[in-house]
């Protein structure tokens, strides 16, 4: 029992040859922004799934990332899910920076509006 148990303890500690937890925020921040995009634009599986694995390749190469690193270190990540907790609360926050800079860019507010209500008490109008 004890081996099973020790299998399953977390080490809070990163290993040096993983990319590094800010680098890794930024690589991961890129990567739902493309997946975002292409969810919204591309309409069959295979052709989304072969320019995820594109773009995914150029955001790496522009971080200066192996394939193979990204993958241990995310790795890491899935088998310390604390970490993980702690690097996607980094990872929200940035996203949530990135908007309101685009946002603020683009001149809207950087909160969005509230939805408008219709004469239905309770129930948003449908934008078409």
């Amino acid at each position: 029992m004890g081996v099973l148990l020790g299998c399953q303890s977390q080490n809070d500690e990163m290993p040096q040859n993983l990319v590094p937890q800010a680098k890794m925020v930024q690589i991961l921040a890129d990567i739902h922004v493309v997946e975002a995009r292409i969810e919204t634009r591309v309409l069959y599986p295979d052709t989304a799934l072969m320019a995820f694995n594109k773009e995914q390749q150029k955001i790496l190469e522009a971080h200066g990332v192996e394939q193979q690193e990204f993958r241990n270190t995310y790795q890491y990540y899935l088998d310390n899910i604390p970490q993980m907790d702690k690097l996607y609360e980094v990872i929200l926050d940035t996203l949530s920076v990135r908007e309101a800079k685009a946002r603020a860019s683009d001149g809207q507010p950087s909160t969005p509006p509230e939805p408008q209500k219709n004469g239905m008490k309770g129930v948003p109008e449908m934008a078409y």
